[in-house]
C-alpha cells in the first residue's frame, strides 16, 4: 500500500509506519528539509519537491492532504499563496484521488478557530 502525504513538514518532522510506502510531497514554503532527514534514504520513503497548486500524478492508495501554511505570519507573508494552496491545492488532490481511486484525508489547522486568548462572548 502506498500513501501520499502532502504536508507542511513541521518542526518535529514526520513519522510513518515502516510497513507502508510513503511519498511525501512538499515545496518547503514553510517546512524545512532537515526535519525529515532521518527518513531520506529509507526504502519505503520518497520525497518529491513539488507545489500542491500544480497537478501531480503519482500512483497511491491513500492521500493525506495537510498542505497549508499554519501560522498567521506565514498567511500575512503571502496571503495569495495561502489561498491558492487551500483551494487549488485541494482541488488538485481531489482530482488525483479520483484519477487513481485513492482515499483522501483533508485536514485543517486549528488556526481556523481563531486566537484562543480572544473571547467572542
Amino acid at each position: 500500500m502506498k500513501h501520499l502525504a502532502w504536508i507542511k513538514i513541521g518542526s518535529k518532522g514526520i513519522s510513518f509506519s515502516v510497513f507502508f510506502q510513503v511519498v511525501v510531497v512538499d515545496n518547503f514554503f514553510t517546512g524545512r528539509k532537515h526535519n525529515i532527514e532521518q527518513w531520506i534514504g529509507h526504502k519505503n520513503f520518497e520525497l518529491i519537491n513539488h507545489d500542491v497548486v500544480e497537478p501531480i500524478l503519482v500512483e497511491v492508495d491513500q492521500i493525506y492532504h495537510l498542505a497549508c501554511p499554519a501560522s498567521p505570519p506565514h498567511y500575512m507573508y503571502n496571503p495569495i499563496k495561502t489561498i491558492k494552496t487551500s483551494t487549488i491545492g485541494t482541488l488538485n488532490m481531489l482530482g488525483l484521488a479520483k484519477r487513481v481511486r485513492a482515499r483522501l484525508l483533508l485536514a485543517s489547522t486549528s488556526e481556523v478557530y481563531g486566537d484562543p486568548q480572544v473571547s467572542i462572548a
